[in-house]
């Protein structure tokens, strides 16, 4: 299913995006591990005036990675709403912060940076 949403910046295509905190329908880059992504943008907006479209939970969607990740295992966001490899952090923090994964590689090994891969849209998180 087809989603659109408002932007409050220009966002590129093929990255995780997450709620706006207080903003109805709005979407930017998750901006810390502990935001939930919601989806992956399909195309890049320029504009904030226009519209994002977004593939969302259950959905496979090209995602631009940052990091090697290996195939199968959980994808998380940097910053930028590039792809990284989820990890957990065993520290005290991490025991009372959740971490936020967006979704699953499905596609080969991802080994370089700039690499598009195939992810299963599937947020979550994990404490």
């Amino acid at each position: 299913m087809k989603q659109s949403f408002k932007v409050l910046a220009t966002l590129a295509a093929q990255r995780f995006v997450s709620c706006v905190s207080s903003t109805a329908n709005t979407v930017e880059y998750p901006p810390t591990s502990d935001v939930l992504p919601i989806g992956i943008t399909r195309d890049t907006v320029k504009d904030i005036n226009q519209a994002i479209s977004v593939a969302g939970p259950g959905e496979i969607a090209e995602l631009y990675f940052n990091d090697t990740v290996t195939s199968g295992k959980l994808v998380a966001s940097d910053s930028s709403g590039r792809g990284i490899p989820f990890t957990l952090a065993q520290t005290t923090t991490s025991l009372t912060l959740p971490s936020a994964y967006g979704g699953v590689l499905l596609g080969a090994t991802v080994a370089l940076t700039g690499t598009v891969a195939n992810v299963l849209v599937m947020p979550g998180f994990i404490k």
